[in-house]
């Protein structure tokens, strides 16, 4: 993707695993969401947003997301419960990641990310 490009549709590829997400999402820079489900019959019917981040390096990122080594107390408590979640990731250039991430965080107003944008939410 160019930079400056348009990214309001991005490629999002989803996994259950969240624990082995860093193994199984490509080298490369992107956004990353992080999601609590609600299931119904084994499909998911909701999904609870609860912290969108950015990386040079997906799965440099990812690994410091880790139980063991994750700063954020909240996330980092919420990853050790057990539950239904997934990680969701798309790769995005380098150049458009802030902006990227802002409008989510703005829109998805994740539980645990610290900052909230309210003001920037871009109409899509």
């Amino acid at each position: 993707m160019s930079p400056g490009a348009r990214t309001e549709k991005l490629c999002w590829q989803s996994i259950r695993s969240v624990a082995l997400a860093h193994k199984l999402v490509p080298d490369a820079p992107g956004i990353y969401a992080y999601s609590e489900l609600a299931e119904f019959h084994g499909l998911a019917v909701e999904h609870h947003w609860i912290y969108v981040g950015q990386a040079l390096c997906l799965p440099a990122r990812l690994a410091r997301h880790q139980v063991r080594t994750e700063s954020n107390r909240q996330l980092r408590d919420w990853l050790h419960r057990p539950g239904e979640r997934q990680l969701w990731y798309a790769e995005v250039d380098h150049a458009d990641l802030d902006r990227v991430e802002r409008d989510l965080i703005a829109r998805l107003q994740p539980r645990f990310n610290r900052t909230r944008y309210l003001q920037h939410v871009q109409s899509v």
